[in-house]
């Protein structure tokens, strides 16, 4: 699997599990489910285009357990560009390049929030550390276990706003946004992970309003506190990575989510119906091209077909002259060298009675010409010295496993 497919798989699997929230799971009031869903699903995203299917599961030269296989035959070439450099060194090159930006961006973030912090007058408090600022030109917010309030809410101390940032602190939200952070800088190829973080920074407002109005001791009610979020949003904006006490991209489905009643417990089937998509997906996306392919000739043959015969059938001048024909003729596409396509095409045909090869398809391929390619040089084939069962020629059937590796 070539980096290039492994960047368009992670973003799939994200495409999915993404859509599957939104679509299934996002309405519900499972609010710690989601967030556990979408944290997951992070990890799943990038990981699962890593994960090979157990051979069995799929269609590939294992499926013709007892079918002859010949030994590999490895075809080469140089993936070097114009100017001199390896495709693959200006992959990493634009790659490193652009994680530098992302990581760069992200610690000119993190040093903005505590030079905010250092501004203000701090005060130690059990599990948390208050943080008083002179001037009202940072809105509060919660970082990490830090509590920051600006001059005039340090001055009245509300207490919807107070148990609303206590909240995220406790349960930690700030150290998912961190980890998302760090995980587009290492994946920025898969942009997909800017939503996981919209809709994580979402959760966690639910999880922290529905602890202030559902706390023993909490007087405000459901409709009071809507109307503080609305008051408070209209007149504050967010800080990067910081999460503030209310601001106008989420309000409205926050106050939606108030006013909903808890959600039936059949609702958790939804999670369930992500497991049989995300299964699928992996058989559509399985590495190389586990598909087969259509046969690039489809002669006729008459009589059984053989996978296990007394006398095999023998290319004429042996396995050597067979290497050497295809040293000869197979080409590395273009098309492969570009994207640094590698890996094993499994091309299956059939060496009939008359010792002309037929039927070839390839079983497992890269794509990008290279199966085309094998199934080209495998069909041209001159005839060979037919096989035989109980001393008459038959038709029998081979694999060959043609390796594409760049030098």
């Amino acid at each position: 699997m070539t980096t290039l497919d492994y960047f368009l798989k992670a973003n799939l699997y994200g495409l999915l599990f993404i859509g599957c929230y939104y679509a299934l799971l996002r309405r519900h009031t499972f609010f710690g489910l989601n967030r556990a869903y979408l944290l997951a699903s992070v990890v799943f995203s990038l990981a699962l285009p890593l994960v090979p299917l157990p051979a069995g599961l799929m269609p590939g030269p294992s499926s013709a357990l007892y079918v002859l296989t010949l030994p590999t035959f490895r075809v080469g070439a140089d993936d070097t560009s114009a100017n001199g450099l390896r495709i693959e060194q200006w992959f990493w090159l634009v790659y490193g390049l652009g994680a530098l930006a992302m990581l760069v961006r992200f610690g000119f973030r993190l040093r903005s929030v505590f030079q905010i912090i250092r501004r203000g007058t701090a005060q130690p408090k059990p599990g948390y550390t208050l943080v008083s600022l002179p001037t009202d030109n940072t809105p509060s917010f919660s970082f990490g276990r830090y509590l920051v309030l600006s001059r005039t809410d340090a001055r009245n101390r509300p207490d919807a706003l107070i148990q609303h940032e206590l909240a995220h602190i406790r349960q930690c939200h700030t150290a998912d946004i961190l980890c998302l952070e760090v995980l587009r800088a290492g994946f920025w190829p898969v942009p997909i992970l800017l939503l996981y973080k919209r809709a994580l920074q979402e959760v966690h407002e639910f999880l922290a309003d529905r602890a202030v109005v559902h706390q023993p001791a909490q007087t405000l009610s459901v409709a009071d506190y809507g109307r503080q979020l609305v008051a408070y949003a209209l007149h504050t904006s967010p800080v990067a990575l910081t999460t503030a006490f209310a601001f106008q991209s989420t309000l409205k489905q926050r106050i939606i989510m108030l006013q909903k009643p808890a959600s039936h417990r059949r609702s958790l089937l939804g999670y369930a119906l992500v497991l049989p998509l995300a299964g699928l997906l992996t058989l559509c996306t399985q590495a190389e091209r586990d598909q087969p392919q259509s046969a690039a000739s489809t002669a006729p043959i008459s009589g059984e077909i053989y996978t296990v015969v007394e006398q095999q059938p023998e290319f004429t001048g042996g396995m050597p002259k067979l290497f050497e024909y295809l040293g000869s003729n197979l080409k590395y596409p273009e098309a492969a060298q570009k994207v640094k396509a590698q890996g094993r095409v499994f091309v299956q045909f059939v060496v009939d009675k008359e010792g002309r090869v037929s039927n070839a398809k390839v079983l497992k391929g890269i794509g990008f010409g290279a199966d085309e390619e094998a199934v080209r040089v495998v069909s041209e084939m001159p005839r060979w010295k037919p096989g035989r069962q109980g001393g008459q020629p038959v038709n029998v059937q081979y694999n060959l496993p043609i390796n594409f590796q760049l030098d």
